[in-house]
């Protein structure tokens, strides 16, 4: 019998290590999107609550209407899904109507959860109203 003295992989192990590099792939992205959508939830939130406050403590405390331009200089380009200072609107009670763009939508299901509670309606397609008042619910 001859001894060959092979060095190398074969294609199966080769097909292998491509599929599991493939099936970590697809792990990573799906983890990077929930991570980009929780960070744009948190973004939209924190301006909403800005607003929330800038509305309840208009008019010397009597509360009054507010969106992003009653903020100074807050830009709104950087706010992911918001196309427009009236796409957040903020309330004397401290309701505040969040509309975003369409292709956030997934944006709004993550905000429900984020809210700790405080969402008035159910956050539905593209808009949500939360109360930004109200105590969390533990």
């Amino acid at each position: 019998m001859k001894k060959t003295n092979e060095s190398g992989r074969s294609m199966v192990e080769m097909l292998g290590v491509l599929a599991i590099i493939g099936v970590l792939s697809i792990g990573g992205i799906a983890g990077y999107t929930l991570a980009m959508n929780r960070y744009r939830a948190n973004e939209i939130l924190n301006a909403a609550s800005d607003v929330a406050i800038t509305a309840m403590s208009a008019n010397g405390g009597t509360g009054g209407n507010a969106n992003l331009t009653d903020l100074g200089g807050l830009d709104v380009l950087t706010l992911p899904g918001i196309k427009n200072e009236d796409d957040i609107k903020g309330y004397a009670n401290g309701v505040v109507e969040i509309t975003i763009d369409k292709d956030y939508a997934d944006v709004t299901k993550i905000i429900n959860s984020l809210s700790g509670g405080r969402i008035v309606d159910t956050c539905a397609n593209t808009s949500c109203k939360i109360n930004m008042a109200k105590s969390v619910k533990k």
